[in-house]
């Protein structure tokens, strides 16, 4: 439905949310995450006749194909320059290497310590916004949305782009996998899209007023809820791939959970050799800790108790799921707990 919209003449305050109205079910959930993943290129990109720019999204249009630097036409002379930014990874890996050899020379020196930690994070960032938009990738920051929506300086600034990357990062997980037919850049393009179409009330207005803002509320929790559930979702699945779920954080809580869909449509469409394992119930940690602080039989009176209630919720669980077939292994899960 957002494809049909994007390759239409409508107005682009027109464009759908990107968090479909009524859709409150696991199971609607689910399927709109799968079919949102499994969206092919062309439901939503279009060229023009020379196959040079782009027409669809309006988000994109104008923006080259193939990949800009500082001699193409599209160039703005305001803009940041990448190739400046990744000339100089040289240098802060000199000053990361001079601060961590004075830091193990006057390991107590605070001010030297802190400025280890300050290239060590540099360093890592130049790491990872060059494995994304170095000189052989496909990808510029500025082709991100079309030169009407950017700021005058662009979008090649240290941390926008470490910001991106990190998630293009996460994307290419699930691109690899085959859960996200679209290339990844180009998806989160979509993305970006569906939210300036939210933000802008008629064509040709810009956003270059909130653009930053409005990639980065695609990850974020606003009012305790993403601005874009499908790329949260998504983010959080490849999250479980990588075995760092708990980097995310949830309103102030130490991990975050996802979507019971999101395990749901792992476990339906992966192997299951080659599924990642549940997150454990970060509920249970607060008993866990007060079961360590016990003693002989009181901890394991403890434990079994715990286990006894694990038990019971697997099996009530499995109950609600009775009405349909959940596949082998809830199955044999229901073997195991009857």
């Amino acid at each position: 439905m957002a494809a049909e919209r994007e390759n239409s003449d409508e107005p682009v305050a027109a464009s759908p949310s990107p968090n479909p109205p009524g859709v409150t079910t696991p199971l609607a959930k689910e399927a709109i995450f799968k079919k949102t993943l499994q969206t092919p290129y062309e439901a939503v990109f279009t060229l023009d006749s020379t196959g040079t720019y782009y027409v669809q999204p309006a988000s994109v249009r104008g923006v080259p194909v193939s990949r800009i630097d500082v001699q193409s036409s599209y160039w703005e002379t305001s803009w940041d320059s990448l190739d400046e930014f990744l000339a100089r990874e040289s240098r802060e890996k000199e000053l990361k290497e001079k601060y961590l050899k004075l830091k193990r020379q006057k390991p107590s020196d605070v001010p030297i310590s802190k400025r280890a930690k300050v290239h060590q994070d540099n360093m890592s960032k130049h790491v990872k916004i060059r494995e994304i938009f170095g000189d052989e990738s496909p990808y510029h920051p500025n082709q991100l949305v079309s030169k009407q929506h950017l700021p005058d300086e662009g979008l090649c600034q240290k941390e926008f782009m470490y910001r991106i990357a990190c998630k293009v990062s996460d994307l290419k997980v699930l691109h690899k996998k085959g859960l996200l037919q679209m290339d990844p850049w180009d998806f989160l393009r979509w993305r970006v899209h569906l939210q300036i179409s939210d933000k802008v009330n008629r064509i040709g207005q810009s956003a270059k007023g909130c653009v930053r803002s409005v990639i980065g509320k695609l990850f974020d929790h606003q009012d305790g809820s993403p601005a874009d559930p499908i790329m949260r979702e998504a983010i959080l699945l490849s999250a479980l791939y990588q075995n760092r779920l708990a980097s995310f954080k949830n309103h102030g809580k130490a991990e975050y959970t996802p979507d019971t869909s999101v395990m749901k449509y792992l476990e339906a469409t992966m192997p299951e050799g080659s599924r990642p394992s549940r997150p454990k119930d970060l509920a249970a940690k607060p008993v866990l800790k007060q079961v360590r602080r016990q003693s002989g039989s009181a901890k394991a009176d403890a434990r079994k108790q715990l286990n006894l209630e694990a038990r019971e919720e697997r099996r009530r669980r499995l109950k609600a799921q009775a009405g349909t077939y959940q596949g082998v292994n809830a199955f044999r899960a229901r073997r195991q707990t009857e």
